[in-house]
């Protein structure tokens, strides 16, 4: 068997776009295209066009490979088991363990542009052994009460998660290697695995990851649903997983967004005081988010804060009833993505429901 030096010298060497991210890469290859283009219509040096098609050839080239490594990647992760390096804390003796990975519904989410740069680590063997990863076994979690995943979502039953660990710190890490491993580039063992048994999955998660110097507010609101059972942060958990930005989330379920220190309280499970003129109501939130899909509006666009301050401007003006009524109008007027770009604040789209009303 190869070591993992040699298999990841090989790996460097005929597919370095592994190491890339689709969107990066995508973003890089038109940049190239457009500098090419460039000085192509300004009859620039043969030599100089030349070498930039070299580069646009070279960009296209990784592109297309790390566009079959994600494809690759994501039909089969989750498919196999991997090797855990489990260390004993006691005795300081390392067992290997042949486990899939699971997340803990509502931990932070896993960010697709750190996963690639852990890849790449993996793959050029620089990936330092010695950090940690903080894990559980699924069937304590289950049986605590927590919703645990697969590694693509798929709610774990109680009789299958004995082949499963929650992975608690280390998601970026683990899923890196879980991808490596979906494509056959990956056999090694994952190092230096630590097993825990918690009791609070949100209170542990808090004080492993130092919030405030590494989470942002998306990792902070949604971690807040497993510290507090209030019924506002477990809704604003669900949208954040969709897409939806923080504070568009907290704006549709309250009127208002939080301030930080609003999110740390609920991150300790302290109760907190919404700010002035904040109502929550998830129906009313709900109903405003289900109205906007059945009009064909994807969530980059639902997420705008100015959709829902809008709508709220127009619900103050005519009324919640009318209201509701111009936003399921929207569904007849054939929405498309370039008119709803047209809406650059919650002006336009208070205009857009009163033309919906009218129709």
């Amino acid at each position: 068997m190869k070591t993992l030096n040699e298999k990841a010298a090989e790996t460097v060497k005929s597919n370095n776009a592994t190491m890339g991210n689709v969107e990066e890469l995508t973003k890089v290859l038109k940049q190239e295209e457009k500098e090419l283009e460039r000085l192509t219509k300004r009859n620039a040096n043969e030599a100089v066009i030349a070498a930039q098609q070299n580069v646009v050839d070279s960009v296209k080239a990784k592109l297309e490979q790390a566009q079959e490594f994600e494809k690759e990647s994501n039909e089969n992760i989750g498919n196999d088991f991997l090797t855990f390096s489990v260390v004993n804390e006691e005795t300081g003796v390392r067992a290997e363990q042949q486990k899939k990975i699971a997340f803990v519904k509502n931990n932070r989410p896993v960010n697709s542009k750190k996963v690639d740069r852990f890849i790449a680590l993996i793959a050029a063997n620089k990936y330092e052994k010695a950090f940690p990863i903080i894990v559980v076994e699924a069937t304590k979690l289950i049986e605590a009460g927590y919703t645990v995943t697969d590694i693509k979502g798929r709610e774990l039953t109680k009789e299958e998660a004995a082949d499963y660990l929650v992975i608690l710190d280390g998601q970026h890490r683990c899923t890196a290697f879980a991808k490596l491993v979906a494509t056959g580039k990956y056999t090694e063992t994952i190092p230096n695995v630590y097993m825990r048994d918690v009791e609070n999955v949100g209170e542990y998660l808090v004080d492993i990851n130092n919030v405030g110097s590494s989470w942002d507010k998306k990792d902070r609101l949604v971690v807040a649903s497993l510290t507090s059972n209030d019924e506002l942060f477990q809704n604003v958990a669900e949208l954040l997983n969709e897409g939806f930005n923080p504070t568009t989330a907290m704006l549709i379920y309250t009127g208002k967004s939080l301030s930080d220190n609003q999110v740390n309280k609920a991150l300790k499970g302290e109760e907190i005081a919404l700010p002035k003129g904040a109502e929550i109501n998830i129906e009313r939130g709900n109903k405003f988010i289900n109205l906007c899909k059945a009009a064909k509006m994807d969530i980059s666009f639902i997420t705008k804060r100015y959709f829902i301050r809008g709508f709220n401007k127009c619900a103050d003006r005519i009324g919640e009833e009318k209201a509701f009524m111009a936003l399921d109008k929207l569904k007849y007027m054939e929405l498309t993505d370039e008119k709803l770009k047209q809406v650059k604040d919650e002006a336009d789209f208070k205009i857009m429901l009163d033309e919906a009303l009218k129709a």
